[in-house]
């Protein structure tokens, strides 16, 4: 029993890990110099929130103002985000609701895998950019409880933003914090 548990976790994780070859890990921070005018970039690919369908991903450019930065929030599937505000925020009680910078929702679709017997199915993911200050970040991060939704057209997504558990977001937003 125990050797077939062990066989199944190590079998998951390979699949996982074959599953995500050619892509960043959730949360991958990356500073990057634009070609074309020379500012400097810090970019976050999305990371999950706690046992939810939603990530969150973090942009900042030395172009905008120091106290202000992008905030993504995608969710697994094709979606319509609802009218503004969109994306909600429960931080130890207190509910804060944000309203997109974006008309329009992207729809993105990443690869499937096929191999060694495993398929893993293609799937699209819809996202939308908020600007936020860098204190809001930094209260998220501090925050004891911190809940989040996304309210979409025909239902919501929702997750839990303070969970320190491997690839979530707030390990992720504590890294990128200490980077600007």
């Amino acid at each position: 029993m125990i050797i077939a548990r062990a066989f199944l976790i190590c079998l998951i994780l390979s699949v996982f890990t074959l599953a995500s070859c050619g892509t960043q890990s959730p949360g991958h921070i990356t500073q990057a110099t634009s070609s074309f005018d020379g500012s400097k970039q810090l970019i976050m690919e999305p990371a999950w929130l706690y046992s939810s369908i939603i990530k969150l991903a973090l942009f900042k450019s030395s172009k905008m103002p120091n106290e202000k930065l992008i905030l993504t929030a995608v969710v697994r599937g094709s979606h319509i985000f609802d009218d503004d505000p969109s994306l909600h925020f429960n931080i130890d009680g207190e509910t804060l609701s944000l309203s997109s910078i974006d008309r329009l929702r992207d729809i993105d679709t990443s690869e499937g895998f096929t191999g060694s017997g495993f398929y893993v199915a293609p799937s699209n993911w819809s996202s939308k950019d908020y600007l936020v200050d860098v204190s809001f970040i930094e209260k998220i991060v501090a925050a004891e409880d911190v809940y989040v939704i996304v309210e979409l057209t025909d239902s919501y997504a929702e997750g839990v933003f303070s969970n320190d558990a491997p690839i979530t977001a707030r390990q992720a937003f504590k890294d990128f914090l200490r980077q600007i």
